[in-house]
């Protein structure tokens, strides 16, 4: 009778330890399941496109026609949160620094175009933005590319820019940036008809070369040829619209 109890007892343990095994394997696969539910959302949401309108509005005087500072059409660019097109205290790469001085974006855009943090790039098309105006630009992202960046050359000027790194875009409605200029720290503020390339002294290329890092510009000073009352600027710069559209 008592070998008859203990194998009673033993059977049923047995029954019991099996039963708890056949649930935790079917609480496994229910997570299984959950987890591949989960990340087959996650990869529909990475590619689900959004589509962005860019307003830059150039906030720069217009105190005649070609003068103050008119912009260079833009380069525009979604990008992962850790790629910067530049930083503030940091050099400028050499791509920023033909943009900066000469208004010259082919080689920006190229690497860009070749990186694979950033996504989609666009470059502005109807010309310079002139002050007292704006353009819009449309441009795309998707997950994991969430960040914007934008850069232009203030054309009558040694190698001042403006512009945004790595701007988180909206998920909806719009953001609105005020933007500084900045001294891309390249080449040397003469001030000179000799050294700019604007519509103020056609000097393309011609440059006094420095090494130091980007800085907030302090605006045209009067030290060489150009008149400040005509060619200077108060910051804000620039304002920059962001909206998403889909």
């Amino acid at each position: 009778m008592y070998n008859i109890k203990v194998i009673a007892t033993g059977l049923f343990l047995l029954a019991v330890f099996i039963g708890c095994n056949e649930d935790q394997i079917v609480t496994n696969n229910h997570e299984a399941v959950e987890s591949t539910q989960d990340y087959s959302e996650q990869l529909a949401k990475r590619n689900k496109m959004a589509e962005f309108e860019i307003t830059l509005e150039n906030l720069a005087p217009a105190t005649a026609p070609g003068a103050s500072q008119p912009f260079s059409p833009p380069v525009i660019v979604t990008h992962t949160p850790r790629y910067h097109v530049f930083k503030l205290h940091k050099y400028a790469s050499d791509e920023l620094r033909q943009i900066a001085e000469d208004a010259v974006s082919g080689p920006m855009i190229d690497k860009l175009n070749n990186d694979l943090q950033a996504y989609d790039v666009v470059q502005g098309a109807n010309g310079p933005v002139f002050p007292g105006t704006m353009q819009k630009f449309m441009i795309k992202t998707k997950l994991p590319f969430v960040r914007l960046s934008l850069v232009t050359m203030l054309v009558n000027t040694n190698d001042a820019f403006t512009g945004i790194d790595a701007a988180r875009l909206p998920l909806y409605g719009s953001k609105v940036y005020y933007l500084k200029a900045y001294d891309a720290g390249t080449e040397e503020n003469t001030e000179l008809k000799a050294n700019i390339p604007g519509p103020c002294c056609g000097s393309p290329h011609v440059r006094v070369p420095t090494s130091e890092k980007i800085k907030y510009h302090n605006g045209i000073l009067g030290i060489g040829d150009l008149d400040p009352k005509t060619f200077d600027w108060n910051n804000p710069v620039a304002k920059l619209t962001i909206k998403r559209i889909k």
